[in-house]
Parts: structure tokens; sequence; C-alpha cells
């Protein structure tokens, strides 16, 4: 499935002018991630096949260790390619799904492309949040929270943190947080490809949290343990999967490969 006209051209054109290419706010200076620029081709192309992208991995993950969700909420949707994804997921069945990102320019692609995609406001919607404030949500009020490669552009390890707490209020009790980022077990950083980047940090650019310091965030959530799930994936898009992997196993590829992914649920006796 793609998205219909007029809606394709509009998000095309957003793209273009820059919606989804400045993903860092609260930066000292504007440059590299803190600064708008206008997208080559290259990069237009990506971002009209992330609905595609997720639906092939974030969204069968979540399907498989969260379930059905009434109310979802995708924070640092960018131009909205997982919070499209998740909206027409059979699996997770949601009924409202909110994508927040602190953006405008890239609120109004992902608008474009939810309608493209044939998705009404009765069940997709769009909020502009502010860096570091909290979120104009309820305590409690969603079943999934999910932040796709968003935490490698919040500049301080504060903020990250201050992030994710909110994430965890909004969610409510028995429901699941999503945290997808890049490894930083890497010579380069994922994004810039910067040597040493995610430990030589410089203003304006992402760097990830080690494996550590990203569990740390969420140690008072119960631990969904997806690790050999996701090695299993990983392996069969290579070919190379002959079965189910012993738990090591599928633990060690998971702290090599290029994304951490942790899921985790709220449990009962946390409600805000």
């Amino acid at each position: 499935m793609r998205m219909v006209e007029p809606y394709a051209s509009e998000f095309e054109r957003l793209v273009r002018l820059g919606a989804g290419v400045r993903d860092i706010h609260g930066a000292m200076e504007e440059v590299g991630y803190a600064r708008r620029t206008l997208a080559p081709a290259s990069f237009v192309a990506r971002e009209i096949a992330r609905v595609e992208l997720h639906s092939a991995g974030t969204v069968p993950l979540l399907e498989v260790f969260a379930g059905r969700c009434g109310r979802v909420l995708d924070l640092g949707c960018s131009t909205g390619g997982s919070t499209v994804a998740v909206a027409l997921s059979a699996g997770l069945g949601a009924d409202v799904v909110v994508g927040a990102d602190p953006d405008p320019l890239s609120l109004r692609a992902a608008e474009a492309r939810a309608r493209g995609y044939g998705l009404d406001a009765r069940r997709i919607a769009f909020v502009r949040t502010k860096p570091g404030e909290p979120l104009p949500f309820a305590s409690d009020s969603f079943d999934l929270v999910l932040s796709v490669s968003v935490l490698e552009f919040v500049p301080t390890a504060e903020g990250r943190k201050r992030l994710v707490d909110e994430m965890k209020r909004v969610v409510r009790p028995g429901g699941h947080v999503l945290l997808a980022t890049p490894s930083p077990l890497r010579v380069r950083e994922r994004h810039s490809r910067r040597l040493f980047g995610d430990f030589v940090r410089r203003d304006g650019y992402p760097w990830a949290s080690p494996p550590w310091a990203l569990r740390a965030m969420v140690s008072d959530f119960e631990r969904v343990d997806i690790d050999a799930w996701v090695a299993e994936r990983a392996l069969e898009r290579v070919g190379m999967n002959k079965g189910p992997l012993p738990r090591a196993v599928a633990k060690g590829l998971a702290w090599a490969g290029a994304w951490q992914k942790v899921l985790v649920r709220k449990p009962a006796g946390l409600a805000a």
C-alpha cells in the first residue's frame, strides 16, 4: 500500500523542504542535526519507505509481545512513518494512535502521510511537544508508548531520563513501553558516521546511550525478554537462522546488533 494523491506529492514537497531533517532540539547552536536543511533525493526516498520499514520490523515485534492496544503514543514520530505503520496494523488493533514531535514541519508531513494512507483524524492524530517539558497527556492514558530512533537525538543524559520518565508516566499499568535506539558499541556513530561519535560527543550531533544506562532508565518496569525473537528475525533476514537460539547466544547477538531494543511492561502497582 502506498500514499495516494494529492497527499503523496505534498508529503514529498514537505520532506524536500526539511521535514524530518531537524532531529535535535535544544542544542547550543544550529549545527549538524540541530539545523534545518533541504533534503536530498536519497533522504526523501528513505522517508517515503519508512512505513514499509516499520511494518516489517517494529510492528511485528509489538504484535507478538504487546498484543492488542487501544491507545498508542509514538513519541518523536517525525514524519509519521512508525505512527502510520502502527495505525495500519490489524494485529495491534489500535483505536487511536497519537504521534508527538517538537518539529511543526515534520508534523505537517506526518499529517499528509496519514491522509495518504486513508487514515482520518478519528484514528490518528499528531501533537506538537516542547523539548524538556512534560508531555501534554494524562497519566496512565496509553496502552503502548514507543520511541524509535529518538533518544540518541536528545542532547543530554538527564534529558533522556526525563523523557523516558514521561513515557512511563503516561502508559497505563499493564501497558508497554518500547525504546529503540542505536547501539554505541560501534566504531562509527549510526547516523552521522562520525568516528567514535558516541563517545567523542559534539553539540548538534547524536550519540547513543550505553545498554546499561538504557536499562537503568526502565529498571522499575518489568522487562519483556525479546532478545531471542529479535536475534532470530535478524538472522532470518540474511538467510542464516536454522531454528531457536540458546538464550546466551540470543543475548550476545542482541548486544552485538546495530540497534538496542528494550520492551518493558508497567507493573500494576505503579499507577500514577
